[in-house]
């Protein structure tokens, strides 16, 4: 029996398949995954590399030979798209690509598109040449900036566009019991728009220490080593001060111990008109934790300053050490926030909120 609904999420060499992703969950060793919560919400299929390889069309597995999974996946979803009545893309590339697809053949115009950076530099052929947006019916976003900026340049009319806050998984991700150490983090890749540098010269001479982390996807060895890469030559091992250290590919339940072990989280972002950083704000909250955060465009939807957080000018070490010290000073100050960051999180944030929430806006799409 075919399922109801499609939801295409990016694959990779490896990737693990939702009921994998269902049985870690349940056992503790990660948190919930939103697509395989929202498949089952909606009955659907969940076209990944998995599912490419063990039951894709033909066409589908030559076109990943020739391009890369990716491509796979986008024309196994255009070749099989009249199977579901909802067709939903977990991913900008695919959406968008999909779309494409569809608007050549004068195919479908109700996809369904889940999207982290809408305005990237690299969605706007899509967007502003070709005018894909005329085959998605409905866009489903995590921050309200990119949405406006979708409306404003290229014209998608706000009744397509849908504002769902990024989700978190409150059970996994929630305060543990015993006092912080001495030591504060920051967590994300560097190709996640972070801003190490200013952070490094911040805390340089704290006698608190800094632990950079970037958490563990499952992702193949050669994708582990290039983040490995990219991370050293921004932040080269021997000019980092003694009291600043990193690790890189924390799998979910030691980013969680470093959470719990830190005061407060520290989120340093380049200017981005998105909201670069927020899985690690969401999940350092739903610890209980303060945040720090720079202040920029697109930063707007969850941190409350001086409530959960306070935000920092850009590429300002001396107003983040600033913030940093004035948190350290001031325990008590730095509970109130974590409380306040949980407290947000509950009402705004939560997995199974967020899923309801999307898979409303899924069945009445048009």
């Amino acid at each position: 029996m075919t399922a109801e609904s499609a939801i295409v999420v990016r694959g990779w060499p490896g990737q693990p398949r939702p009921e994998e992703l269902e049985g870690l969950a349940v056992s503790g060793e990660r948190p919930r995954t939103p697509y395989v919560e929202l498949a089952r919400a909606l009955d659907a299929e969940v076209i990944d590399a998995g599912y490419l390889e063990e039951s894709g069309t033909r066409t589908a597995r030559a076109a990943a030979r020739v391009g890369g999974i990716v491509e796979g996946q986008v024309v196994e979803a255009f070749v099989t798209r009249r199977r579901y009545r909802h067709l939903v893309a977990f991913a900008d590339r695919i959406g968008l690509e999909l779309a494409l697809l569809c608007k050549l053949a004068r195919s479908r115009r109700d996809l369904v598109l889940v999207s982290n950076w809408l305005m990237g530099p690299s969605k706007r052929r899509f967007l502003g040449r070709w005018h894909v947006q005329s085959h998605i019916g409905t866009i489903v976003g995590y921050g309200s900036v990119q949405l406006d900026l979708a409306a404003e340049t290229y014209g998608i009319p706000r009744d397509h566009l849908h504002v769902a806050l990024q989700p978190v998984d409150e059970l996994f991700w929630q305060p543990a019991a015993g006092e912080p150490e001495d030591l504060i983090c920051s967590v994300g890749c560097i190709s996640g728009f972070r801003d190490y540098r200013t952070l490094v010269d911040a805390v340089r001479g704290l006698p608190t220490q800094v632990e950079l982390a970037v958490g563990s996807l499952i992702l193949s060895e050669e994708h582990r080593n290039e983040r490995a890469r990219l991370f050293r030559a921004a932040i080269p091992p021997e000019e980092l001060p003694e009291n600043v250290g990193y690790r890189l590919d924390l799998p979910p339940r030691d980013l969680r111990d470093l959470y719990a072990r830190s005061k407060f989280l520290v989120m340093p972002l380049e200017e981005v008109d998105f909201d670069a950083g927020v899985t690690a704000i969401t999940e350092a909250m739903a610890m209980g934790k303060a945040v720090v955060v720079t202040r920029n465009r697109g930063q707007v939807d969850v941190i409350r300053d001086g409530v959960d957080g306070i935000y920092v000018p850009p590429r300002d070490p001396d107003a983040l050490r600033a913030a940093i010290q004035r948190l350290l000073d001031d325990p008590e100050l730095a509970a109130r926030m974590g409380a306040a960051g949980r407290a947000a999180v509950m009402e705004r944030h939560r997995l199974d909120d967020y899923v309801d929430r999307v898979a409303t806006i899924v069945r009445e799409s048009r």
